[in-house]
C-alpha cells in the first residue's frame, strides 16, 4: 500500500520495476520526475502498475523536501536537530532511510560527505524519491514505513542550523531533476545522452528565436530571481527541447545575469544543469526530436504548447490537437471607464466532448470601447486582442491564483 502520509496529491511517478529493461530499473520514472505524467495513490492506472511489478515514486513538488539518509550518524543528527516526522526505509542492503518534512521556503539540493564518507543529501524541487510499496532493485527488499507519523513542518533557519551545525561535513549543491534515477555516465554520475539526441550545434541568434518562440526570453533577461537553479534548469530543458547541443547550451546560458548561479557556482555545476536539463528534455514524452530538423528557430517545443492545470487539461501535442472548447463564463474587469482605457477579461474555458474534459482560466488583455445597445443606450465593452491571452491554470487552482496575485500586487506596492 502506497502510504497515507504521500498518496493524496497527485504528484506520484510510475518507476519502472526491478526487471525493467532501462538504465536505472526500479528507480528510473516512467517520464519525469519535472513533467510527469503524475498519479494521485487512487489512480486505477498506479494500481495496475504496482500490480504488475511495477515501483512508485513520488515527484518533490510544493513545499517537500526530503533527507535521503546513508549513515546512522546522520539520522542521529536528525532527530536532535529537527522535529519527529514521516520515514520511510529504502529497502537497500546498508542503512537507508528518507526522512520527510514540509519547508516552502528551502529550493536547494545538498550532498553530504563526512572524511570521505556519504552521509545522504537534502532533495527537493524536481527530484523524486521510491516509496512504498516498491522494491530495492539490488536487495530485493521492500521500501517500508519506518515512523508512521504526519509529516512536520520545519523553517529553513531549521534546516540552516541542521547543517552548519555538522561537524567536518562538506555540502554541495546539486542541480534537481532525477533523483534516485541517476546513473553512470561523464557528467557527474548522470547517465549519458541517448543516441537519438540530435546535439545540434547553433549560434545565439538561433537559441534566442526559440527561447522567444517558447515565452521564455523575458525569463533569460531577468537581473534578479528567489530560484536562480530552477530559472536555469528550466531554460536549459527549453533549448533541449530544441535538440541543441550541450556546448551551445552552455553558451546561451553564459549570457544569463551576472547574478545568476549559472556564473557563480563553477563547471561542475553548470555541467550538470545543462545534462540534467538534456535527459529530462529526452525523458519528456512531449518532445520529439525527429521533427527538429526541419522546424525551424520560429516553432514552439510540441512540450511547452500543452495546457496544465487541473487533472485532464494537459494535451498531447499542443494547440494543433487540442479538442474544440468553449468559453463557459467571462467576466470583464475594467481599469478605466473611457474609450481606450486598458481592461482585463477573464474566461474559463471548457471542452466541449465530454471526453475531453478540461477547465482552465484564461486572461485577455483589450481596451474599454462605447458601443450603443439594442435599446438604444449608450454601454460598455471590452474590444479584446485574441491573441494578447495567457492561461493562469486550471480551475482547481483558482483560489491558489487569486491568493498568489493578491500577494504579489502588496509586495509591488
Amino acid at each position: 500500500m502506497i502510504p497515507e502520509q504521500l498518496k493524496d496529491d497527485e504528484y506520484l511517478l510510475k518507476i519502472h520495476g526491478p526487471e525493467a529493461d532501462c538504465n536505472h530499473p526500479g528507480k528510473q520514472p516512467v517520464g519525469s520526475a519535472e513533467t510527469g505524467p503524475f498519479y494521485t495513490g487512487s489512480d486505477p492506472e498506479l494500481e495496475n502498475h504496482i500490480q504488475d511489478g511495477g515501483n512508485v515514486g513520488k515527484a518533490l513538488k510544493g513545499p517537500l523536501v526530503v533527507f535521503d539518509v546513508d549513515h546512522e550518524e546522520f539520522a542521529s543528527e536528525l532527530s536532535m536537530k529537527l522535529p519527529p516526522t514521516f520515514v520511510v526505509e529504502s529497502g537497500g542492503s546498508g542503512f537507508g532511510q528518507h526522512w520527510y518534512y514540509h519547508c516552502p521556503e528551502w529550493a536547494e539540493n545538498r550532498q553530504f560527505k563526512v572524511q570521505g564518507t556519504d552521509y545522504g543529501s537534502l532533495r527537493t524541487g524536481n527530484w523524486q524519491v521510491v516509496i512504498p510499496p516498491s522494491v530495492h532493485p539490488e536487495s530485493g527488499n521492500q521500501y517500508q514505513v519506518d515512523s508512521d507519523r504526519l509529516i512536520s513542518s520545519v523553517g529553513i533557519h531549521e534546516i540552516e542550523n541542521l547543517i552548519s551545525g555538522i561537524s567536518g561535513v562538506r555540502t554541495a549543491n546539486t542541480t534537481g531533476g532525477g533523483g534516485e534515477s541517476g546513473g553512470g555516465g561523464s557528467v557527474g554520475g548522470l547517465r549519458e545522452l541517448p543516441e537519438e539526441y540530435p546535439e545540434k550545434s547553433v549560434d545565439w541568434d538561433t537559441m534566442r528565436s526559440w527561447l522567444d518562440s517558447n515565452q521564455l526570453l523575458y525569463e533569460f533577461n531577468r537581473t534578479s530571481s528567489t530560484d536562480w537553479s530552477g530559472l536555469e534548469f528550466k531554460i536549459a530543458k527549453c533549448l533541449a527541447e530544441g535538440g541543441f547541443s550541450e556546448e551551445s547550451i552552455s553558451e546561451a546560458l553564459n549570457r544569463l545575469s551576472a547574478n545568476s548561479k549559472w556564473h557563480s557556482r563553477g563547471q561542475s555545476y553548470q555541467q550538470r544543469t545543462v545534462r540534467k536539463a538534456v535527459l529530462a528534455a529526452c525523458d519528456d514524452e512531449y518532445v520529439d526530436f525527429s521533427k527538429s530538423d526541419d522546424m525551424g528557430a520560429s516553432k514552439a517545443s510540441e512540450s511547452r504548447k500543452t495546457e496544465s492545470g487541473s487533472e485532464g487539461t494537459r494535451q498531447k501535442g499542443g494547440d494543433n490537437n487540442m479538442p474544440e472548447f468553449t468559453e463557459k463564463e467571462t467576466v470583464q474587469v475594467k481599469e478605466g471607464s473611457s474609450d481606450g482605457d486598458r481592461a482585463i477579461e477573464a474566461v474559463k474555458v471548457e471542452g466541449k466532448d465530454g471526453s475531453d474534459t478540461f477547465e482552465f482560466v484564461s486572461i485577455r488583455k483589450g481596451r474599454v470601447q462605447t458601443v450603443e445597445l439594442t435599446n438604444g443606450q449608450e454601454g460598455q465593452m471590452i474590444d479584446i486582442d485574441e491573441t494578447n491571452g495567457k492561461s493562469v491554470g486550471g480551475t482547481a487552482d483558482l483560489e491558489l491564483v487569486i491568493e498568489a496575485l493578491k500577494e504579489l500586487n502588496e509586495e509591488i506596492n
